[in-house]
């Protein structure tokens, strides 16, 4: 085993594809990222299917999609017996670790009640060590708890820097003869709130006047402005994050045979569209950044259309261990050390199974899609919702659902999703279903008020105003 590689993964909570210095976003201030990317695989196509937190982080320790491990709304209790990530590299004889937010052990009640609290032993999914929290967003005072100790810890510090800085320390700690390690950092920002930066990152954005992106409705772009100097402040600090990762895993000496992933869970849309936060299939909610450098990664760009569930048996390709029968994600490695050429039309899978929070709030119904290469195809149980040309429409300003000119491919899309649901099983019920079946719906963001009728800006009437909105909670 001395020689099997290391594995680093990095995630950062709400941090879109868009918002990079190296995908051309002139708002950024992140040369170590950029300089980062230059050395990396850059998975330019990476897609989060079910854009919103706890679903993601059930799919990346499980391999699975959310109505499969059963967290297809926020706050569910992910099942602790599961054959987790770090079971799979344990029985591969690796070492494990999980530093920073977890938000896999829920609040049962429907209320978010356990989110302060410690995480059990027998929740902690097989991780060896495991210093985390289950969820809070106070990135200037959170604390952690650590394996079965119930008392809570402070970071002591903006939670990214110190979780950081945790990570350095086991990597220099270990030892000549010591099993390859499984290490996973998950951090909280760039998740709101947007005003808790450190200082000197808040005061770099200053009234700085940022350049949004072309979607942003003309009635919100003063909004857009405020909100997205802390959403960038937070990035920054980020920025310096990756340095001090960067720069410890050298001086470790575990540099030259480390998988480093730097990723995110899904995005924000932080305006664009007349939208918020996450939960929806247009692309700034959708697109996470996906930087891979280590052994066998050749640097350079691949369009594969990687989602969450398929990080696990990934990575357990790359490293050569065995991937759990249960695992439905897809096995990338052989694309990713270049042994076979991507097939352009791959996609990924897009769903929101049950309506909640965000959705709830802009009267949006539960929805299924695919996001390929070049094409975002979404059906919600209304029908055809939307239909964009991602490469002749970036910004995604020209839906062309049932337009005549568009017939064919709107036919082969959904011909192309319908194979999607029929190889997983998903018959696309009403989202109550979902919720009963689960025994979710007392849950409380499953019964938000609509503030909005959503429409799309693009078209005919515009957006809405959302003045005098309620506060984002969900996580």
């Amino acid at each position: 085993m001395k020689n099997s590689p290391n594995v680093v993964f990095v995630f950062a909570d709400e941090w879109r594809a868009q918002a990079t210095g190296y995908a051309g976003d002139p708002n950024c201030e992140t040369p170590v990222m950029d300089a980062f990317a230059a050395e990396s695989l850059n998975l330019t196509h990476a897609v989060s299917g079910c854009s919103v937190c706890c679903p993601y982080r059930g799919s990346l320790l499980t391999g699975q999609y959310p109505l499969t491990h059963g967290i297809f709304i926020n706050d569910v209790e992910l099942d602790p017996e599961c054959t987790s990530m770090a079971r799979a590299f344990k029985a591969g004889g690796y070492d494990t670790s999980y530093i920073g937010k977890w938000h896999v052990y829920g609040s049962p009640e429907g209320k978010n009640k356990r989110r302060a609290t410690a995480v059990p032993r027998s929740h902690q999914m097989g991780f060896d060590e495991w210093r985390g929290f289950e969820c809070s967003h106070n990135h200037l005072n959170s604390g952690y708890f650590h394996n079965d100790d119930p008392e809570l810890h402070s970071w002591g510090d903006y939670d990214a820097f110190a979780q950081t800085r945790e990570a350095v320390r086991q990597l220099k700690a270990r030892g000549e003869g010591d099993p390859p390690l499984l290490q996973i950092l998950s951090w909280g920002p760039p998740h709101f709130p947007l005003n808790n930066a450190p200082e000197e990152y808040r005061k770099r954005y200053e009234n700085r006047i940022l350049k949004l992106r072309e979607n942003v409705p003309e009635n919100l772009r003063d909004q857009a402005q405020e909100h997205l100097r802390g959403y960038y402040a937070h990035i920054a600090a980020l920025d310096h994050a990756i340095d001090l990762l960067l720069q410890g895993l050298k001086e470790s000496g575990l540099e030259e045979n480390t998988l480093l992933v730097i990723t995110s869970d899904h995005g924000d849309m932080r305006s664009s569209q007349a939208l918020q936060t996450k939960c929806f299939p247009f692309e700034e909610s959708i697109r996470v950044p996906f930087l891979i450098r280590g052994p066998g990664i050749s640097p350079g760009e691949m369009g594969i259309p990687i989602d969450g569930p398929d990080i696990m048996p990934s990575l357990l390709g790359l490293c050569g261990l065995e991937i759990p029968e249960s695992v439905e994600g897809r096995d990338w490695s052989p694309e990713l050390r270049g042994e076979q050429e991507a097939d352009p039309e791959d996609a990924a899978f897009l769903n929101m199974s049950a309506e909640f929070t965000e959705l709830q709030f802009n009267g949006m119904k539960a929805y299924r899609g695919l996001r390929d290469r070049r094409y975002t195809y979404v059906r919600n149980l209304d029908g055809p919702w939307l239909l964009y040309d991602n490469e002749q429409d970036p910004y995604q300003m020209n839906n062309l659902i049932d337009d005549p000119a568009h017939t064919a491919l709107q036919e082969r899309l959904e011909q192309k999703l319908q194979r999607m649901l029929d190889q997983r099983g998903d018959a696309f019920l009403p989202g109550e279903h979902y919720l009963e079946q689960a025994g979710l719906s007392h849950y409380a963001e499953t019964r938000c008020a609509a503030r909005q009728l959503w429409r799309d800006p693009w078209k005919e009437g515009g957006p809405i105003p959302i003045e005098g909105a309620p506060p984002y909670v969900i996580a």
